[in-house]
């Protein structure tokens, strides 16, 4: 199963931005960082694995994920600009279970 879903595209722009921010080595740890309005939210940042980390290696970059984002939401989405209907780049999970969220008059 891949962790990780990027297009070819995604990656391109992705790596691109890795890039301009110099971003040199590509050994890069997502984590979960909680949930809005807008479904849940995850942080990208350099770093080694920990030690529960699922490793998926794409290309050049080393992604080390959370071993529970990959058991609630299936895996990630990497979504390049024009995927993301011209958002900018995007992370989202595979599935997004429902929050029952109740915290604002739009959930």
């Amino acid at each position: 199963m891949n962790t990780i879903q990027i297009s070819e595209e995604a990656y391109s722009e992705f790596k691109g931005f890795l890039g301009e921010n110099r971003i040199e080595k590509y050994n890069l740890r997502i984590s979960y960082l909680g949930r809005n309005c807008s479904g849940p939210t995850f942080n990208i940042d350099v770093a080694q694995p920990k030690t529960n980390d699922i490793i998926e290696k794409v290309k050049d970059i080393t992604f080390s994920i959370e071993e529970k984002i990959i058991n609630e939401y299936g895996g990630l989405i990497l979504l390049s600009n024009s995927e993301n209907k011209g958002n900018g780049l995007e992370l989202k999970p595979v599935k997004d279970p429902l929050s029952g969220c109740k915290l604002c008059a739009g959930c």
